[in-house]
């Protein structure tokens, strides 16, 4: 089932009237489609009762690279909502959790600074390290989840026992694109913790609208959150006819995947290929060798002249050390190959965007 919208605010009603008798909205939407500005809109909307994860809360935090620090707006809602609540040892406990717990973040609220170090009381200690994007991104993340995790916690007490009714007023969790510069292993495990959350919040009154580009994140969570009380779309927008938001039962390769091969097409005939189109291809590829079989992996669904250099770029993008890098800064060499092997595939596979 479909529908048609021609405005973000028609959009967002469809969507939360899917959540009439829903816990959460899952939608795949690949990038420049519109659902940061659905969830922008979706927190202006009512802000009292939403709590938002998009870029805009990434923004409150810049890396400063003479003093080797994080640095945080601590005038930002959640930051406040931390200093509050005192969750800073919870985001030091998630972001260890999410990332295997060698790097430890020391977070100062009176210089709003955070710097990480790696603290053995041996020789291999290290203080004032510089981080990945990748690490940076799951710290970010970690600040939301604890604030939602504590939320969740605290909504589950009746309300003559909570500890405080600073989340009385939330209704609504709106979280876009949460995993970007994120390897796979560490998107899964940000993928399972949220489904845990939307799972804990099963008759708290707080509904869930997840959105995201990310093929390997939309299917954890698809499959983690199996069932009708979970509704999953994918979201496409039309120049003439606006957006469309799909129903979407299941998680083949040949339904919400369609928004990957439309989205590097896109940028393909732009001239407009950054590393997130390489790691999008990375994604179908995965999901095709799965879906066929393919007991070697995806790297045997490569069979152009360009390979064996695409493989070793597809690898070399996936992991976090390089989400140091520009996404902007891609080689004229990355591009030619990934266009070639991008169009190979198409034609073996039997690809084609939806019409």
């Amino acid at each position: 089932m479909t529908s048609q919208h021609a405005t973000i605010a028609s959009l967002a009603a469809d969507v939360l009237a899917g959540l009439a008798d829903a816990r959460s909205a899952l939608i795949y939407a690949p990038n420049t489609i519109g659902k940061t500005r659905l969830a922008q809109y979706l927190k202006e909307r009512d802000p009292e009762s939403v709590v938002l994860y998009n870029s805009f809360v990434e923004d409150v935090f810049t890396w400063d690279n003479e003093q080797v620090v994080l640095k945080m707006d601590l005038k930002s809602e959640l930051l406040e909502t931390i200093v509050t609540q005192g969750l800073d040892t919870a985001i030091v406990d998630s972001f260890q959790a999410f990332t295997g717990g060698r790097i430890e973040p020391r977070i100062d609220f009176e210089s709003g600074e955070i710097s990480f170090g790696i603290h053995k009381g041996d020789d291999s200690s290290a203080e004032g390290i510089k981080i990945s994007r990748a690490e940076e991104s799951i710290f970010v993340w970690s600040v939301y989840y604890s604030v939602l995790n504590e939320a969740i916690d605290t909504l589950g007490d009746s309300p003559d026992l909570r500890s405080t009714t600073g989340y009385d007023q939330i209704t609504l969790a709106v979280i876009d694109d949460p995993v970007s510069s994120m390897d796979d292993v560490r998107i899964v495990s940000v993928a399972l913790a949220l489904a845990e959350l939307v799972k804990r919040s099963s008759g708290l009154g707080l509904k869930f609208v997840i959105a995201t580009h990310h093929a390997l994140f939309f299917n954890v969570l698809f499959n983690s959150l199996r069932g009708k009380k979970n509704q999953a779309y994918v979201l496409q927008n039309k120049p003439v006819a606006g957006w469309s938001l799909k129903k979407q039962s299941n998680d083949s390769p040949f339904s919400y995947h369609l928004g990957i091969v439309e989205d590097i097409q896109s940028a393909i005939a732009a001239n407009a290929i950054e590393r997130s189109h390489f790691n999008q291809f990375r994604a179908l590829l995965e999901k095709t060798a799965n879906f066929l079989g393919h007991s070697g992996g995806w790297g045997d669904l490569l069979t152009g002249p360009d390979a064996v250099l695409l493989t070793k770029i597809l690898n070399l993008y996936s992991h976090d050390r390089f989400s140091d890098m520009d996404s902007s800064e891609v080689a004229e060499e990355y591009k030619e190959a990934l266009k070639g092997e991008f169009q190979e595939f198409l034609k073996t596979f039997r690809w084609a965007a939806a019409a």
